[in-house]
């Protein structure tokens, strides 16, 4: 948070919604992770690397939502993006067409509370990091001084 003077000794504080967003991609990712982890014996049950699978995005996750809370990097924000919109992707094919590989290749997968909640908090792990993304302007830009004047 970052404290502007405003004229008479008083102080206003600015929010930026940048770190903002980053706190959401962060929640939303081990809010996913976490999931992934809880159905980990459950698929361990039909085949070992459907669990590897949902291990291994679990762990990228979990780390990357420690990455993404400490820093602002192009390149871990845009990692973050490619991975949940993968994940994402995939699962939309798992409930609609199926799987095109493993024990159950070609039928479409059952709709699930579990499943569902984490697809929505992908969603908002990806909608946050485009926000966060998204190029900030510079205070006292002619952009911003005619939007004031309005």
């Amino acid at each position: 948070m970052t404290t502007i003077e405003t004229g008479a000794g008083t102080a206003a504080r600015a929010t930026s919604s940048v770190p903002s967003a980053r706190r959401v991609a962060a929640i939303g990712s081990v809010l996913a992770a976490l999931i992934h982890y809880a159905v980990v014996p459950e698929h361990l049950s039909e085949w070992w690397a459907y669990a590897v699978f949902f291990s291994a995005v679990g762990m990228f996750q979990l780390i990357w939502a420690v990455l993404v809370h400490t820093g602002n990097e192009r390149p871990v924000l845009l990692s973050g993006l490619a991975v949940n919109v993968g994940v994402l992707a995939l699962w939309v094919v798992s409930r609609t067409a199926g799987l095109p590989f493993g024990p159950d290749s070609g039928e479409a997968e059952a709709f699930g509370v579990l499943d569902v909640l984490s697809a929505a908090a992908e969603l908002a792990v990806a909608g946050a990091i485009l926000l966060a993304l998204r190029p900030r302007r510079k205070a006292g830009t002619p952009a911003e001084s005619a939007e004031q004047s309005d």
